[in-house]
């Protein structure tokens, strides 16, 4: 009888003895998966990807290198699609990607990368290319209720969480639909590449090679989609424009985290109606948290009940003896819309700010990382003593599913 956790053998083709260590590691304690090496450049490969029968093969090279795409190529033409390739790269640019996407390989990524990286998109390419068609992808909705109230810093630390979650960790994108002010990009020190001028008159034209084109990726291998801003330009997006950027990211990506302006546009109901999560950030002085109230009205106004708002009050302060708003002045103002509070630590923010890195980059168990994670992946936070399961406990599941 064949069993149902039979062993997935991965080839791995790298001249990198770190990442090949990091690979080998990583990949360990694995009972359903045995990697295989190859300490030779793709230059060099030969018959080695069709000598066993692979669930996938993972080629460690230079996409910059003409020679080693063309080495590429004559592997996938001898694969014949037969079997997955993750590309792990160490240049990323257009025109790589354009080759890349070409090829149809399964997935790439661009060094430096964490092992957990590596390890979800090899679990995605042994699944096969179901996931798009079986999946939905979980869409978090970030809105302001008031200017400066840390809507960005709030939606990028979420997009991390999730995309280094053990329980619902996967690819992940952050999509900035604040094309005036908006700052995601600049918050994590990368160049925003979506040119939404170069299809704002053709929608149909954005398809997952100019996709790839556009985004900005993070060392971590988070992703995100956002356009150079333009202060004095003052402008409304058709909604189909905006409705196919997000069908698209969506297809492609397992968690999409929208950062929304604060002005309302044609498009905004459309956005709310495709949300998984909708979260309302706001802050503890009485206007604001009245316009919190307004906001909510206006969201099952225009969207119905089917979008429900959650609110998180940012620097939430909670004094013994201050005379000011307390929490339970906040709960009896906001009901069950109030879903938590996110402590005051504007040194930690400022500094993460500035230097363009995530907040738990600088410390990983701040009050504001640890509250965040409270109300975002509260199945996660409440086992802080408790060992998480590894990935391969996880994927060990989708595995035999996926053989049964």
């Amino acid at each position: 009888m064949a069993s149902a956790t039979k062993t997935k053998k991965i080839l791995l083709v790298s001249t990198d003895r770190a990442f090949v260590q990091d690979t080998r590691t990583a990949f360990a304690t694995s009972e359903v998966i045995e990697l295989l090496t190859v300490e030779k450049s793709i230059n060099e490969l030969r018959g080695e990807a069709l000598e066993t029968d692979f669930g996938t093969v993972i080629v460690d090279m230079d996409a910059a290198k003409l020679e080693e795409i063309e080495s590429l190529q004559r592997v996938m033409r001898r694969l014949e699609g037969s079997v997955p390739v993750v590309v792990v790269t160490q240049e990323f640019n257009a025109a790589a990607v354009r080759i890349l996407v070409q090829l149809k390989v399964a997935d790439f990524l661009v060094k430096p990368i964490t092992t957990a990286d590596l390890v979800r998109s090899v679990i995605r390419a042994l699944q096969g290319p179901g996931r798009e068609e079986n999946a939905e992808s979980h869409i978090y909705t970030f809105m302001p209720a008031a200017g400066g109230v840390g809507t960005t810093t709030l939606a990028l630390q979420t997009a991390f969480q999730l995309h280094h979650s053990v329980t619902r960790g996967a690819s992940t994108c952050v999509v900035d639909l604040n094309f005036q002010q908006g700052a995601c990009a600049e918050y994590l020190d990368l160049e925003p590449r979506f040119d939404i001028t170069e299809i704002e008159n053709q929608p149909e034209r954005l398809d997952r090679q100019l996709l790839d084109v556009m985004l900005s990726k993070h060392a971590s291998g988070l992703c995100v989609l956002a356009a150079p801003t333009r202060p004095s330009d003052m402008r409304s997006f058709k909604t189909d424009v905006v409705v196919r950027m997000l069908d698209l990211v969506a297809a492609y990506f397992d968690n999409v985290v929208i950062d929304m302006p604060r002005t309302w546009f044609p498009w905004t109901e459309t956005v709310l109606l495709g949300s998984n999560k909708l979260y309302i950030v706001a802050e503890m002085t009485v206007p604001c948290l009245r316009h919190t109230q307004r906001l909510i009205q206006a969201v099952y106004e225009t969207a119905g009940k089917e979008v429900k708002p959650n609110v998180i009050v940012n620097r939430f302060e909670q004094k013994m003896f201050d005379s000011g708003i307390k929490q339970a002045d906040v709960q009896e103002i906001l009901g069950e819309h109030f879903v938590g509070g996110i402590s005051n630590n504007y040194r930690l923010v400022r500094e993460a700010v500035d230097r363009g890195v995530p907040l738990h980059a600088i410390d990983p168990n701040a009050n504001v990382v640890n509250d965040l994670k409270k109300i975002i992946l509260p199945e996660e936070a409440v086992q802080t003593t408790v060992k998480s399961k590894s990935l391969f406990g996880l994927s060990k599941g989708l595995l035999k599913r996926k053989a049964g």
